[in-house]
């Protein structure tokens, strides 16, 4: 069973807007405890920041940089909650990226709006791949909103069909907690919380809280970045378990190879 808790930071960077948590994934079978460092920004040179640093530090063994994405609508902010009933066509309102301990929560602008350069710059890198469960409606949905386009995006119910290779398990209907346990372990069991948990911290304020950047709570910011780090690690962990079978079929075409070359030699 996972446990997930966060606390927020003080702020002391004055060059970036943001707010700052720590996030805390606690894995009582393998005793052990995954610190993930969030950000909350609505702001643009912040969000490119923070893109940067990634691209310098979080390129895997294939010079590839795995991205767990997710997307919500907005919260009730009168009853300080999730919407019990969010329409259809609801815009995104917030979206969530991790890789690796760092996630950002970016509060998207109102559709119509110009999309922010570094996140186009960003999600068009050949080098980038976003992981997500639906990750195809997430695209579309995101380049008619916010005219962002996700060049390479692939779907964990199609990657956990081929990585694991489960022909008796209907991998495609599965969500991002069921994806989980199948693929991380059965141990990887999230307790989710009601809808009533509070999402705004109306209570604390920061001097930068406004209309469109309110102050998550830090139950609300933990779970938003669990759901963007479960992205991450299946989709790494999928890609591994493809590479090493690749690795091993190569492996073994290779010695067969060698034997055929020479026949009496003996091992």
């Amino acid at each position: 069973m996972l446990t997930v808790t966060g606390e927020r930071e003080i702020l002391r960077d004055r060059r970036y807007i943001y707010h700052a948590y720590k996030v805390f994934v606690e894995d009582s079978k393998n005793e052990r405890t995954h610190r993930i460092f969030t950000m909350s920004t609505v702001y643009d040179h912040t969000a490119a920041e923070w893109f940067l640093d990634v691209r310098k530090s979080c390129r895997n063994s294939h010079g590839k940089i795995v991205i767990g994405v997710w997307g919500e609508v907005v919260g009730d902010w009168y009853n300080n909650r999730a919407r019990h009933h969010p329409a259809a066509d609801d815009p995104y309102t917030y979206l969530y990226i991790c890789t690796g301990s760092q996630c950002m929560i970016y509060h998207l602008p109102d559709p119509g709006y110009a999309p922010p350069k570094c996140f186009a710059e960003f999600f068009t890198d050949p080098n980038v791949v976003a992981v997500s469960v639906g990750v195809e409606t997430l695209r579309e949905r995101m380049a008619l909103e916010q005219r962002m386009w996700m060049k390479n995006v692939v779907d964990l119910g199609t990657l956990a069909f081929e990585g694991l290779q489960r022909q008796d398990l209907d991998l495609g209907r599965y969500d991002l907690d069921q994806l989980a346990k199948a693929v991380l372990g059965k141990h990887m069991d999230v307790i989710r919380p009601g809808k009533d948990m509070k999402w705004f911290d109306k209570d604390n304020p920061s001097v930068w809280d406004t209309h469109y950047f309110k102050v998550f709570t830090p139950e609300k910011v933990a779970y938003a970045t669990l759901d963007a780090y479960l992205c991450f690690l299946i989709g790494t962990q999928l890609y591994d378990m493809i590479k090493d079978r690749s690795t091993s079929k190569k492996d073994k075409k290779n010695r067969m190879n060698r034997k055929n070359k020479n026949p009496m030699k003996k091992n």
